[in-house]
C-alpha cells in the first residue's frame, strides 16, 4: 500500500486496486515483499481487538495498514446521489453508483442499503424480489411522478 507505480502513460500514480497495476510493475512490487516481523505480528491482534470493539458496519483500508470503521449508512449518500424522483431500474442505480464511488463495495451490500432506506421511508422500492433484480425499480420517496392521461374524446 502507498507504493507509487508507473501507469501505461509513464506517469506515477498510487493504485487503489491491484488490477490498476501494470503486470511488469506488479512483478517489481512482488520483489519488495518481505516476511512480517514479530513486532508487527504481535501488534495486529491488538489492532484487531480495537477494530472489533468499534462495532462499525463498514471497514476499509485507509493508507498503509490503517483500518477505518464507518457506520452501516456510510454508502447511503452515494446511493441517494444516483436516485431521482423518477423510477429507475435497480441495475441502473447500482451501475451508476458503483462507477462513481470513491470507496468501493459490493452490489449486494448496496441492495441491502436500498432496502433499508426503503424501510425508513427515504426511498420507494417496487417490484417482486422473487423474480430477480431486473424487476425492481427505485425512486426517491414522496417524489411526484408524471403520468400521461389520454383524452377519452
Amino acid at each position: 500500500n502507498n507504493l507509487p507505480f508507473i501507469n501505461e502513460k509513464g506517469n506515477i500514480f498510487y493504485p487503489t486496486h491491484l488490477h490498476e497495476i501494470q503486470p511488469k510493475e506488479f512483478l517489481k512490487a512482488k520483489k519488495l515483499a518481505r516476511p512480517i516481523t514479530l513486532s508487527e505480528f504481535e501488534l495486529d491482534p491488538d489492532e484487531w481487538k480495537k477494530t472489533c470493539s468499534e462495532n462499525a458496519g463498514v471497514r476499509f483500508l485507509e493508507g498503509g495498514k490503517k483500518i477505518v470503521g464507518k457506520p452501516a449508512e456510510f454508502f447511503d449518500a452515494d446511493l441517494l446521489q444516483n436516485i431521482t424522483g423518477e423510477s429507475q431500474k435497480l441495475n441502473k442505480v447500482l451501475s451508476n453508483t458503483l462507477n462513481k464511488m470513491k470507496v468501493k463495495t459490493g452490489d449486494v451490500y448496496l441492495v441491502w442499503r436500498l432496502i433499508e432506506l426503503g424501510k425508513i421511508g427515504k426511498l420507494e422500492v417496487q417490484g417482486d424480489w422473487a423474480k430477480g433484480w431486473k424487476e425492481i425499480t427505485v425512486k426517491l420517496a414522496g417524489a411526484k411522478t408524471t403520468e400521461v392521461v389520454a383524452d377519452e374524446n
